[in-house]
């Protein structure tokens, strides 16, 4: 039993299988003891435990945060889901005491992103108008993802019940995080002729100290900087379509 309880510890998807686990340890406990339960200050760790990851433990989403557009391209452009060309190891754990981002999205990458684009443009003012049911555009705007994830390693106490474990969560100094953005985008006239392609990426490696929400939601950082990465590539590629803005407009003239 007890060694049953330490297989399954990775063998469940992200942050629940830990509360899954608890379960596992505390029957395991129950039946190594001659079936007799006792309530032991270890167990209220482990409940306790299971009831903050629950709680804190939110799926990550992509967005965006970026300035207002120099300028306006006046054109009506309509957008089409992007295609997802990512490696599935992506959305994997990549090692353990590491939990995937991208993994534990509450949705589709493709169309997360895609919606996620839709409403920054617009916000920021980079087209007249954009859409993803735009009737009669003219631009059409497309895309592939290359890379898109996020991996964060999470506490050993989190993973594996244990005093030695849930000590340590308070003096733990630092998360680490990796991830990496690679998209690439298209414009086309509604005929389809290509009017340029566009690449932006960003990637990063490196560890933090914990911030004031930590303790209540321990995802939260390691979801803000991969929205970071996910900013500065869009920024690229936005950059580059302002600044083909002549060509563009030109195009809709012929």
């Amino acid at each position: 039993m007890a060694r049953y309880y330490q297989e399954s510890v990775f063998a469940m998807p992200n942050c629940r299988r830990m509360c899954l686990t608890s379960n596992l340890y505390l029957g395991a406990q129950a039946v190594e003891g001659g079936g007799v339960f006792i309530v032991t200050w270890q167990a209220v760790v482990f409940l306790a435990g299971c009831t903050f990851l629950l709680t804190s433990c939110m799926p990550y989403k992509p967005t965006l945060s970026l300035e207002r557009s120099p300028h306006t391209i006046s054109a009506s452009v309509a957008v089409q889901v992007l295609r997802d060309a990512s490696p599935p190891d992506d959305k994997e754990d990549f090692a353990e005491g590491t939990v995937s981002q991208t993994g534990s999205m509450e949705g589709d990458l493709s169309a997360l992103l895609t919606q996620a684009i839709v409403a920054d443009f617009s916000a920021t003012a980079v087209f007249r108008s954009i859409r993803k049911n735009e009737a009669h555009p003219d631009l059409i705007l497309s895309g592939t993802i290359h890379r898109f994830y996020g991996q964060a390693t999470i506490p050993s106490w989190l993973l594996i019940p244990g005093v030695g474990w849930a000590a340590n969560a308070l003096v733990s100094p630092a998360q680490s995080w990796q991830g990496e953005v690679d998209l690439e985008m298209t414009l086309a006239t509604s005929a389809g002729r290509v009017l340029g392609t566009y690449r932006g990426r960003a990637a990063y490696q490196e560890i933090a100290g914990h911030d004031s929400r930590y303790w209540s939601m321990p995802l939260y950082p390691a979801h803000v900087r991969l929205n970071r990465a996910f900013t500065e590539a869009v920024g690229q590629i936005r950059e580059q379509i302002v600044r083909d803005r002549d060509l563009l407009l030109a195009s809709l003239q012929r």
